[in-house]
């Protein structure tokens, strides 16, 4: 996925028409201790596995098999949960809520891809978690060795959810989408607090492109680390992107960074970057056929801020 929103402490049945299937227990009994929280509020942690158990597969009529591996990316603040099958969750906290949207929306495209690719069929259906800000539900993308798995994304505020569901069925299994659902409301239940609160800051960098003609490639840090930047090719030049990113305590984001290619070498080409406004890294146009422009992101925890790089745009 994806930034005040509301606090959902208590069960809301899904919103799509589809009944939870297996009787998922909202109310259950945490764990001694309670269930697993975000370390100091804002930072996923490997406990947090824990969210969702064995027995509350169970109870929805799936049987998980026993976990592999619970690996934290603390410069993304992500947490993957994989088990030995198909199934899997993985929890993202963003530092803003404009970020986590930036996020998923740059994640359902990219599964939108993955499926075109691999010429599976989808069945996607949005806002099918009440307790959500957005949420999808379709066939899984990644691969094609369970062709009845599925997957379900969602996010309420910078809290962004993935559950993987196993095409393994079992005899008293509901339908993945009622299953995955319930999951889905079983972990935003016990993580009542988690996304509801930007704790870091929102930039904007845009991206320049200077020149007249075409471009054979444009590639981008887009910050989302889903397909290792954004790119495009034979586009005419003047271009502009702009991409929304936030920093936070812990995280440790990529330079702003832009890579121009031209077919001929005689094109003029330059580039430009900036950050909430002020230009960070600039190239005049010059021939060449390559141009690359790169600048850092402020800290979130000082005062600051972008150096402004000696250049100023041709009129």
């Amino acid at each position: 996925m994806r930034r005040g929103l509301p606090l959902a402490l208590a069960l809301t049945l899904v919103l799509t028409g589809c009944r939870l299937t297996g009787g998922a227990d909202q109310t259950a009994e945490p764990p001694p201790g309670g269930w697993p929280q975000p370390s100091g509020g804002d930072r996923v942690t490997k406990e947090m596995c824990g969210l969702l158990t064995k027995a509350d597969y169970a109870k929805l009529g799936h049987a998980r098999r026993a976990g592999v591996s619970g690996t934290v990316n603390d410069r993304t603040n992500t947490l993957d949960c994989t088990y030995q099958s198909i199934d899997a969750m993985t929890i993202a906290l963003k530092p803003t809520a404009e970020a986590a949207r930036y996020y998923f929306a740059a994640d359902l495209e990219d599964h939108k891809r993955q499926l075109a690719s691999g010429h599976r069929s989808s069945v996607l259906a949005k806002n099918v978690v009440a307790l959500a800000d957005e949420s999808w539900f379709d066939n899984w993308a990644v691969g094609t060795a369970e062709q009845n798995a599925h997957e379900i994304r969602v996010r309420r505020g910078g809290l962004v959810l993935s559950i993987t569901l196993s095409g393994a069925r079992g005899k008293k299994e509901g339908d993945p989408r009622s299953v995955l659902t319930a999951l889905a409301d079983l972990v935003l239940h016990r993580l009542p607090l988690a996304g509801t609160k930007d704790t870091g800051t929102n930039h904007k960098v845009e991206y320049e492109v200077i020149g007249l003609g075409r471009a054979t490639s444009i590639w981008w840090e887009d910050f989302t680390d889903i397909n290792s930047g954004g790119s495009v090719e034979n586009t005419r030049i003047p271009w502009i992107r702009k991409v929304s990113m936030a920093t936070g305590s812990g995280t440790q984001p990529h330079l702003a960074s832009l890579r121009v290619q031209t077919a001929s070498a005689k094109t003029k080409v330059g580039c430009l970057i900036l950050v909430d406004g002020v230009p960070v890294d600039a190239q005049r146009p010059t021939a060449g056929g390559l141009v690359e422009c790169k600048g850092g992101i402020p800290e979130d925890d000082s005062d600051s801020s972008a150096q402004p790089a000696a250049y100023e745009p041709v009129g």
